[in-house]
């Protein structure tokens, strides 16, 4: 077991990895798993992890390792990474899709619901509670399902069509909120505190199972920079994450830069980014086609700006427009259906292809399907 607690990114206290923990105490800030990383180096080699089923359990030594009993698998992780066959020449960049659209559920939420349900279930959780837009419930509704444990799932009033069915199928409770994401985040925590529900969603353990994207990347490219839609930022975060622990367990020498992409209408972390802030600005009413990232104060914006300045990245912000003119593009030209947020990485490269150098490889993150939409 190489987990050594709980660290707050913001003032630094350390908490056990035995507790049930959310925000910090001190200063409410998000919470970081901690790794004992020197217990890795040197344990590790490519050559082990190629013997392993390509999977994000292929990397267990960098996730909080659970009973296995408690483990609730559904084939997700070890997702393509396709060579573009036309945009990335037209680009002149070469470019890869991670196609992060095929895992179970359609979205890469199903990473981090692997891993923070089978923590659920070790702390003895037996009915869980969640806010969602959309793709996290549809996740946590299927895994639940599976595991055999009660969810509770709040969405905002304008959640409806596929993902609103995909949840009902499962067996989920559905209750839907006055209101954008945030007040479903905010009516999921009273549930939390007054019925001693195990809350599921952006928190520790959920950025664990999808740094593994981060990893996969790694085992199989050498890439420049790597893109993604940008909504609470977990993702973002996560993925960083990933690949900085290969570079600090010496598995690889460098590491990409990180490119977010946010809509305009809710581009919380893109304006804090461009006026050097470390906490994103607060969206009130975000406004997007691309729903699935319709965050307007995300739970894990002020990592995802530390990610995007320590990877020397950059943050784009593009318009509905521009969103479904790319995801016409990678049906078209790709044969990739994509959902809007799923498109919205490409977005971003097309909006500002003189960033990306003649020859780069660039890693585009296809995050849901458009079946879900």
């Amino acid at each position: 077991m190489h987990v050594k607690g709980l660290k707050c990114v913001d003032c630094g206290e350390v908490y056990s990895a035995k507790e049930v923990r959310y925000f910090c105490d001190s200063c409410s800030s998000s919470l970081d798993v901690l790794y004992d990383y020197d217990e890795i180096r040197g344990k590790l080699s490519w050559d082990i992890l190629d013997g392993r089923v390509f999977s994000h359990m292929r990397y267990k030594e960098f996730l909080p390792l659970i009973d296995p009993e408690f483990v609730v698998r559904m084939g997700e992780g070890g997702t393509p990474l396709l060579e573009s066959t036309v945009l990335g020449e037209k680009l002149g960049i070469d470019l890869y899709f991670k196609m992060e659209s095929l895992n179970p559920t359609g979205s890469f939420k199903d990473r981090g619901t692997s891993v923070e349900l089978g923590k659920a279930l070790e702390h003895g959780a037996e009915e869980i509670v969640t806010a969602t837009t959309g793709n996290m419930g549809t996740s946590i509704a299927a895994y639940c399902a599976r595991a055999g444990v009660k969810a509770r799932i709040y969405v905002p009033e304008d959640v409806g069509g596929p993902k609103l069915k995909h949840m009902r199928e499962h067996g989920a409770e559905v209750v839907k909120v006055d209101g954008d994401y945030n007040d479903a985040e905010e009516r999921a925590w009273e549930d939390k505190e007054e019925n001693e529900m195990y809350l599921m969603g952006d928190y520790p353990y959920r950025g664990e199972g999808e740094k593994t994207v981060g990893h996969e990347i790694a085992d199989h490219l050498d890439a420049d920079k790597v893109v993604m839609p940008v909504g609470n930022g977990t993702l973002l975060h996560g993925v960083w994450k990933g690949f900085k622990e290969l570079k600090k367990t010496g598995l690889t020498e460098k590491s990409p830069q990180m490119v977010g992409v946010q809509a305009e209408g809710c581009d919380s972390v893109v304006k804090a980014l461009k006026k050097n802030q470390k906490k994103p600005e607060l969206v009130e009413d975000p406004d997007t086609v691309a729903d699935a990232i319709s965050c307007g104060d995300p739970l894990d914006g002020d990592q995802a700006i530390t990610a995007l300045k320590e990877s020397e990245g950059s943050g784009v912000a593009v318009s509905d427009e521009d969103i479904l003119e790319a995801k016409k593009m990678l049906a078209e030209e790709e044969g990739i259906y994509a959902e809007e947020a799923g498109a919205t990485a490409l977005a971003g490269i097309l909006k500002n292809r003189e960033k990306f150098k003649q020859g780069e490889k660039v890693v585009c993150l296809v995050t849901g399907h458009g079946l879900k939409t």
